[in-house]
């Protein structure tokens, strides 16, 4: 094998991208792995207060556009901001990374088998859940506690509302299959569930957190289900897991950096700021990558196995469409994904009540649908810095949020400038004193938090296979491909299903 020949080649050093990668490189493959940005871990990394500072706005604007985001407002302007140096000492995820299940989902399998994560000293603050369902807000149901409000209601309806949490561990693959293409909304009329006001938003608000979407007629409770029976449920039951989310500590590119460091261990290589610029097919075989290197100069790299973590939407900007199928070209350029506002503030004090601090909160009706927005918004928030101190200065606080919206709706400059004073408004009703309590806020926006919305017609095993038809050696990972699971956790899954597919070898997930 020469210099310039690899056993695996993986494009994008996202979650998807880093999980393969790093699990051929610990079985021993040579393999390169190629990222456009200037650090590992796609829409999962972190960037400091300070650098945005000293980089400019445009810098940060380019950094938010290579992952699918754009600035949508700030508070004040960035020139103020930048002026007063008032991101000095946060640290700010690249949109909001509350963590599943405190780092015991699909990461953790990943962690267990390569020794990144908690083995290599990466910490988590784990959080519980609370949701606002009109002028009332309640504890999630955790580790088979019910809020007592809660479970008064069930009692007394003899409701089913707990099968929501339960019935998935009796599940195995054919009925997640099954309910796939079942609708949340579905799933709770069938049950009679949708006449107790309380108890369907509460389910709502844990469907839209795992799947973020916001119609309830659209999400696929098959894809919930999978991860209740698979992950969820076993985890608490065997003491795994301890919570249902939660932040690592100085940031999520510390989980991200371990996995790089891991793949690095094990002899893979590294190539930052270098970009895609066509996967090389012969034959009907893979035969490596071209590529644009940080100085500008084009090579071409060869491998029998390209691993690509590029939303699978754009594959066809990278390899000729004439050699998949119709049918399958057509499918995937038609992939839903879904959007979302992520929102940071920068607080001087605390308005929120003290009891709120430490906890997760929901909301699915943060701003209403009209003629504006598609479906009533939903919104999750955290006081990131009460459980990561090292994300604010001292005697400052870091809220962040996220509000899912559709893709449409994210690429609407207009309307995203508006949705973002509705959420500060919507914050002010709930926190009087919250506007005051602001110095500043940052708005950006995604139309691809999640690569392929978890709905009714392309959840889970509906997704993008995760080997290509038609092409041999070409493979890919990420959220927008077979996979399962919360955010990140989806992504890792999808690259460990990978991974899989490529040695041979069972890594936990199908």
């Amino acid at each position: 094998m020469t210099a310039n020949e690899y056993d695996a080649i993986v494009v994008g050093a996202g979650v998807g991208g880093l999980t393969v990668a790093a699990l051929l490189a610990y079985e021993g493959r040579k393999v390169l792995l190629v990222e456009k940005s200037n650090r590992v871990g796609g829409r999962a990394k972190t960037l400091h207060g300070r650098e945005i500072l000293e980089h400019g706005e445009t810098w940060y604007r380019d950094m938010l556009g290579q992952q699918y985001c754009w600035l949508a407002k700030t508070t004040p302007s960035f020139d103020e901001i930048q002026k007063g140096k008032l991101l000095d000492g946060y640290q700010l995820d690249l949109g909001y990374h509350g963590v599943s299940l405190n780092g015991r989902g699909y990461f953790y399998d990943l962690d267990q088998i390569i020794g990144s994560g908690e083995q290599a000293g990466v910490k988590f603050a784990g959080n519980v859940n609370a949701t606002y369902i009109d002028d009332e807000w309640y504890l999630d149901f955790h580790a088979g506690k019910l809020d007592p409000r809660i479970a008064a209601i069930v009692e007394e309806n003899e409701s089913a509302f707990l099968k929501f949490y339960f019935s998935a561990i009796k599940m195995g693959e054919d009925d997640f299959r099954k309910y796939e293409p079942v609708s949340l909304a579905h799933w709770c009329r069938e049950r009679g569930i949708d006449r107790q006001h309380v108890l369907v938003e509460m389910l709502h608000a844990v469907g839209t957190l795992i799947t973020t979407i916001n119609d309830p007629e659209e999400i696929s409770v098959g894809d919930i289900f999978r991860y209740f029976g698979e992950v969820i449920n076993p985890r608490f039951k065997t003491g795994v897991a301890r919570f249902p989310s939660g932040f690592a500590i100085g940031g999520i590119q510390q989980w991200m950096d371990s996995v790089r460091d891991r793949f690095i261990h094990f002899g893979g290589e590294l190539l930052l700021e270098t970009a895609l610029q066509e996967i090389l097919v012969g034959d009907g075989k893979v035969r490596g990558v071209r590529i644009r290197q940080k100085n500008g100069s084009i090579r071409e790299i060869q491998s029998g196995t390209v691993v690509s973590n590029i939303p699978t939407q754009e594959t066809f900007r990278y390899v000729e469409r004439s050699l998949f199928p119709e049918e399958y070209v057509n499918r995937t350029e038609k992939l839903k994904s879904y959007g979302s506002i992520a929102p940071y503030f920068g607080l001087k004090n605390l308005a929120l009540p003290q009891e709120q601090w430490k906890l997760g909160m929901k909301d699915t009706f943060v701003i209403p649908k009209g003629e504006r927005l598609s479906h009533d918004v939903y919104m999750c928030w955290n006081i990131q810095s009460q459980s990561d101190p090292l994300c604010a200065p001292a005697g400052k606080h870091l809220l962040t949020a996220y509000a899912p919206v559709t893709e449409d709706e994210a690429r609407n400059k207009d309307l995203m400038f508006w949705a973002c004073e509705q959420i500060v408004e919507y914050l002010e009703r709930r926190y009087p004193g919250f506007k005051d309590s602001i110095e500043w806020a940052l708005f950006p926006v995604s139309w691809r938090l999640e690569g392929v919305a978890k709905d009714v017609n392309q959840a889970g095993s509906l997704k993008t296979p995760v080997r290509a038809p038609n092409v041999d050696g070409l493979f890919f990972a990420g959220d927008t491909v077979k996979g399962y699971g919360v955010a990140m956790d989806c992504a890792c899954a999808a690259g460990l299903i990978c991974a899989a597919e490529i040695t041979g070898k069972n890594y936990g997930v199908r």
